[in-house]
């Protein structure tokens, strides 16, 4: 397993400048989340592009800032909207092949409190099945993300997803597992061998979200389950910039990683 580290643990540091950090910090294994649209186009994403390089760093995987809004763009019934999400993803899919990604991270429909589908309707599982066919074209894989606020806070809409959309793969995410109310371990139960990436962090009974070594989570059962599953893919460090005061917390963290995953 390599270790590494998301652009978002230093938002709202501009991209290119969180990428000098990572390179600081002797990382390489990276995940770009991209902030706002322009990123996308020139002369921002050459931009990106010369950091990434200039500090020999690998882009695992990129993650869209319009996670937010995936539901209403991608899962409506509004056809037109639809096919106009699909050309914007096909952009982000064209730069996540130019940065070298190998997996795009995706957040899907928001937990609105009532499943009015009474499942996963046929029309959303095309839609999945299309996003991974695209990002296919591009050489990424497609991945579905835990969000705790997200219709995949639930294993079991996961484990549905499974089932219906075999080449969908998965990105486990342990600060929202725990703010979902679930143990990691649920997720690896129903989705594990599927799962190519992972956000790692910490928790607490008063914090859902630390940097590795800070909380209680329990590192030796959690890689331990992954060699288990046979899982040898990054591992990547994602918090917030309120979990952390200074770049020598997350050397810290860095450190008590080790005996897990290199960097």
């Amino acid at each position: 397993m390599q270790l590494g580290i998301s652009t978002a643990c230093f938002y709202p540091l501009p991209v290119e400048q969180a990428l000098d950090e990572i390179g600081r910090l002797g990382l390489r294994a990276v995940e770009i989340f991209f902030n706002t649209e322009s990123e996308y186009f020139e002369p921002l994403i050459s931009e990106i592009e010369r950091h990434v390089h200039e500090n020999g760093l690998e882009v695992r995987s990129i993650h869209p800032f319009t996670s937010a809004n995936e539901g209403i763009l991608l899962f409506s019934e509004y056809t037109r909207r639809t096919e106009d999400a699909f050309a914007q993803y096909r952009h982000y899919f064209e730069t996540g092949q130019r940065l070298g990604a190998k997996y795009f991270t995706f957040h899907g429909e928001r937990r609105m409190g009532v499943d009015t589908d009474g499942g996963i309707i046929d029309r959303k599982l095309n839609v999945y099945r299309r996003l991974v066919a695209a990002a296919a074209e591009y050489g990424l894989t497609f991945t579905q993300e835990n969000v705790a606020w997200c219709r995949s806070a639930d294993p079991g809409y996961l484990r549905q997803l499974y089932e219906n959309v075999p080449e969908l793969r998965y990105t486990l995410d342990i600060k929202q597992a725990h703010r979902a109310g679930q143990d990691w371990e649920r997720f690896l139960e129903a989705v594990g061998d599927r799962i190519c990436n992972i956000h790692l962090n910490d928790f607490d009974e008063e914090h859902s979200c630390l940097l590795p070594g800070e909380g209680t989570m329990d590192y030796d059962a959690f890689f331990g389950a992954l060699k288990r599953l046979g899982y040898d893919r990054q591992v990547l460090i994602e918090v917030y910039k309120t979990n952390f005061s200074s770049t020598q917390q997350i050397r810290r963290a860095v450190e008590r990683l080790l005996p897990y995953a290199q960097p």
